[in-house]
């Protein structure tokens, strides 16, 4: 299977990204080293001896069943010609109201906006 079907039916399939990311705890991870190799449109031999691994840790990595260090990530970004960015976002707001709905609260948030302070020290 082609990583562009397999990215396809994890976003289609009901359950399917779920039970992924059940089973695989550095999904995230995965997805996007296979995606660079998919990039370059290489084997996983080819993308290892491009990083300097052999390709049975290029196949951990990429199934999730293996834990990379910020150390190997920032070797991959460099042999593949990427930048490593690694950043903590909140959850999606789908996720938030589904789980109020789940709970039976209806409380609405909404995202706060930052205030403008005029130069006299008063907010508008």
């Amino acid at each position: 299977m082609k990583w562009a079907d397999f990215k396809r039916e994890l976003d289609s399939s009901p359950g399917v990204r779920e039970n992924f990311e059940r089973h695989y705890p550095y999904h995230d991870v995965s997805l996007a080293l296979g995606g660079v190799r998919a990039d370059l449109d290489m084997t996983q031999t080819e993308f290892g001896q491009l990083v300097g691994v052999p390709q049975s840790t290029v196949a951990r990595l990429e199934s999730g069943q293996q834990n990379p260090s910020v150390g190997m990530l920032q070797r991959i970004a460099k042999a593949s010609g990427t930048r490593l960015v690694i950043e903590f976002k909140p959850p999606k707001r789908e996720h938030r109201r589904a789980k109020r709905h789940e709970t039976g609260t209806s409380a609405t948030v909404e995202p706060t906006r930052p205030r403008r302070v005029a130069a006299s020290g008063r907010t508008r």
